[in-house]
């Protein structure tokens, strides 16, 4: 152990830390390099633990250094209190980062290794237009901003830092772009979540004419409102849908199409089609779970959490979480076929499915919605209940549709990045307002 030291540094989107993060990044590399020149490098494994910002304070590279033990404290992380003194569980880990939470609301600590990182950033840039400048507007303590670091670090280019700390503001776009264009022959990249597509779209024709200059805009990390794509690309803009989790170094499917190298394929557990990820993307191990992984015809299968298609064509099309299928009068409902026919109705800005008890169904498939114009009485939130029940059910069946809407200002979130599924599932559990809940 005395071995292994673990660069703590804080992510988020202040330019310090951001920084600090890039530096680190910088450092994992520069040593997988130094070490495929000379395998008998005397430097100490090294390796990045990137945490939320409020946990560790911005200080230096130097400073940050630390021992695994002193890095992961008992009290603070105790499923690694019996595994801490295992020299093997650092083994092959380069990057450490959180995902952002399961359905029991415990993130799982995801060890990834640096050639795990460079081959998404390589895949990536194969299925866009080449390496380029890349636009940092996400926390770097999530894997989607930790990854706009390390594209930028396998380019040789600087991140462009996208100064809107607090909240996001459209405007600040400005200048990284300004920036990750000024050279016609460099491609510049964004990646962002739907809700800073949507204020982007919000913004004006200034921002716009902006990000119609770059040569992708990546839009990942939550379900996107196929109406809000139509729009982005009516705009002119470039949008590359994505999918792909911590545990795969981000998005490793653009526009329904696994990145150069990676697999997907749909294995049947109990009865669910269950997405499975194959390739050189996926991570070493959880730090503080069992395995998800499982070995067929020679190749090493990351079974996911989620539910999936693959069609004919060979897209790959995500129907929601496995833990999330609703059990409702014996029928089982995946809440991302009903998510997506919210999604595409007219006035819904946006949706979210849950389940919630009833005594006659065992549970009932459960929206919540944000309309553009929020009921004020019962009987507007009568009509908004049944007129979302019937464009579902006239969409992909009536007994797929829900029971039940519940109306809501905005859906949780956390970071700003993903659904906070379980505070969505307390709003759908303890609203009964009649102006705002209506059931079938």
């Amino acid at each position: 152990m005395s071995h292994t030291r673990i660069l703590v540094v804080p992510g988020g989107m202040q330019i310090g830390a951001v920084a600090l993060a890039n530096a680190a990044i910088h450092k994992i590399i520069e040593l997988h390099e130094e070490r495929l020149a000379d395998p008998e490098h005397p430097a100490p494994h090294t390796l990045v633990a990137l945490r939320d910002p409020r946990e560790v304070p911005p200080s230096s590279l130097q400073q940050s250094a630390t021992t695994p033990a002193q890095a992961f404290p008992a009290e603070h992380f105790p499923a690694l209190a019996q595994k801490i003194e295992d020299p093997s569980l650092f083994t092959g880990v380069d990057l450490i980062v959180s995902t952002s939470g399961s359905t029991s609301g415990a993130p799982h600590l995801v060890g990834l290794s640096v050639e795990a990182l460079l081959a998404s950033a390589n895949a990536t840039h194969l299925a866009l237009q080449g390496p380029g400048r890349w636009i940092l507007a996400l926390p770097t303590h999530h894997i989607a901003g930790a990854m706009v670091l390390v594209r930028a670090a396998v380019a040789g280019t600087d991140p462009l830092i996208v100064d809107s700390p607090d909240t996001f503001r459209p405007s600040a776009l400005l200048p990284a772009i300004a920036g990750a264009t000024e050279n016609p022959e460099v491609p510049g990249y964004l990646s962002l979540v739907p809700t800073q597509l949507a204020a982007c779209l919000e913004a004006g024709e200034e921002v716009l004419t902006a990000m119609r200059s770059l040569a992708a805009i990546l839009i990942g990390g939550a379900a996107t409102q196929k109406a809000l794509l139509e729009r982005a690309k009516q705009a002119g803009l470039k949008i590359v849908t994505t999918y792909g989790m911590t545990e795969t170094c981000g998005g490793c499917v653009y526009d329904g199409t696994p990145l150069p190298g990676v697999q997907v394929r749909a294995v049947d557990r109990d009865g669910a089609n269950r997405l499975a990820i194959s390739g050189p993307v996926l991570m070493n191990r959880y730090l503080d779970a069992d395995s998800p992984f499982f070995d067929e015809g020679g190749h090493t299968w990351l079974l996911t959490g989620d539910l999936g298609v693959i069609t004919g064509g060979g897209v790959v099309r995500v129907e929601g979480r496995a833990d999330d299928v609703i059990l409702t009068g014996g029928l089982s409902v995946a809440p991302g076929q009903v998510l997506n026919a919210l999604l595409d109705i007219p006035g819904i800005a946006d949706s979210w499915v849950t389940a919630t008890p009833d005594e006659k169904w065992g549970q009932i498939v459960t929206a919540l919605v944000v309309p553009q114009e929020m009921p004020h009485s019962p009987e507007q939130m009568q009509a908004l209940g049944r007129m979302v029940r019937d464009q579902v059910g006239s969409r992909i069946g009536r007994a797929y549709a829900p029971r039940r809407v519940v109306a809501v200002e905005a859906l949780p979130c956390l970071n700003g990045v993903k659904i906070d599924r379980i505070a969505a599932h307390t709003i759908a559990e303890d609203e009964c307002r009649p102006e705002r809940d209506w059931r079938r």
